[in-house]
């Protein structure tokens, strides 16, 4: 199949939203990834750098198939380890799908009740789960297995990277394996990472279990070029002279607040700018957050500044997300934990701090 044919080989509506989408040309990762689940049946690693399509790059081909042979069952199944990277996933495909007929659903602890009886009463189309979730479902739905994944034909598996190697990782496997097991075939396994350092190996553990060799297409991909920075700050305990007061004295006038110049200089980096600043803890990210909003106020700034971590609501955390996708309202800065580092589309983002050295690379 030449590179010029793979759009008309998509199916019409999946056409008509490249159109609608204002897109010129196909990505070189979408036109790779469609050879690769066109014309083999082999599994497929897509690595490719962030907001290059990954996702289109594989849904596109898969949905098509779909389309031509509709699955009695869940046809694909997706895989992340993130509720918040579901989420955002979610809302993208349930906008590519509507008015199609192929529902989506998503699955994990956030989710409505009744969004999940929907799917166990009518399984199809494509659901969107976490590990844990997954496990739960095949715990506690041990005889739906065959009809919610009996004509399961593909699996996607998302931020890879992060699972390879891992207890999480090895748990996915093992799903993957009492799946087979139970309907009877191993069905294709795609997955997606914008950070593998060696692919043979990432394709080696995809492939696990599955019987079936993993295709890893090779495509020139366009040079980012990083701007880094790195500061450090002193604490400088007070003088002594300072740290008392001559009793004969009035008090003076309470003097105005001072922050500590770390928070001050990475407040001066973010303000008025779309941006994420990670923390490595929750107590962190709250302090950290809450301290930009009393300089906002102090500085009569606007306070744009949101938070995002796993003990908050879900609305709350929803709430972020979509603030932070809107191009349209004012830029936002979001203080976040790890629940937002992995493969969320926010649109264009300006500026990432991490406040002290990261727990790990």
């Amino acid at each position: 199949m030449r590179d010029d044919e793979i759009f008309y080989r998509f199916t019409p509506f999946i056409q008509d939203y490249i159109y609608q989408s204002g897109w010129k040309d196909l990505r070189e990762v979408q036109i790779a990834a469609a050879k690769a689940i066109f014309e083999t049946d082999r599994n497929l690693l897509i690595s490719s750098s962030t907001a290059s399509g990954k996702t289109e790059a594989a849904f596109f081909p898969i949905i098509s198939l779909m389309c031509e042979d509709m699955p009695k069952s869940v046809g694909a199944l997706y895989i992340a380890p993130l509720k918040s990277l579901i989420n955002d996933q979610f809302l993208r495909l349930d906008e590519l799908l509507d008015m199609t007929g192929i529902p989506v659903f998503h699955w994990h602890g956030d989710v409505a009740q009744s969004h999940k009886a929907k799917l166990l009463k009518d399984p199809q189309g494509i659901l969107q789960i976490t590990p844990e979730s997954l496990e739960s479902l095949l715990m506690n739905r041990s005889n739906d297995i065959v009809r919610l994944f009996g004509d399961l034909r593909f699996v996607v598996i998302d931020e890879i990277h992060t699972l390879t190697g891992s207890d999480r990782g090895n748990q996915i496997l093992c799903q993957l394996a009492r799946i087979g097991r139970t309907i009877g075939c191993h069905p294709r396994r795609v997955g997606l990472s914008a950070t593998v350092g060696d692919p043979e190996l990432a394709a080696a553990w995809l492939s696990a279990g599955s019987g079936r060799a993993t295709d890893i297409p090779r495509f020139a991909q366009g040079a980012l070029r990083w701007r880094l920075g790195l500061e450090h700050f002193y604490v400088q305990p007070p003088r002594e002279e300072q740290a008392t007061e001559p009793k004969d004295e009035p008090s003076p006038s309470p003097a105005p607040i001072v922050y500590d110049a770390g928070y001050t200089f990475m407040y001066d980096c973010v303000q008025g700018k779309r941006a994420l600043v990670f923390s490595n803890s929750r107590e962190e990210t709250e302090y950290l957050c809450a301290t930009f909003r009393q300089i906002a106020r102090l500085r009569g700034d606007p306070d744009d500044f949101l938070i995002h971590h796993g003990n908050l609501s879900a609305a709350l955390r929803e709430e972020a997300e979509l603030k932070m996708k809107d191009e349209e309202g004012p830029p936002t800065v979001t203080c976040a934990t790890v629940t937002m580092e992995l493969g969320i589309d926010i649109g264009k983002l300006e500026r990432v701090l991490q406040n002290q050295s990261p727990n790990s690379v």
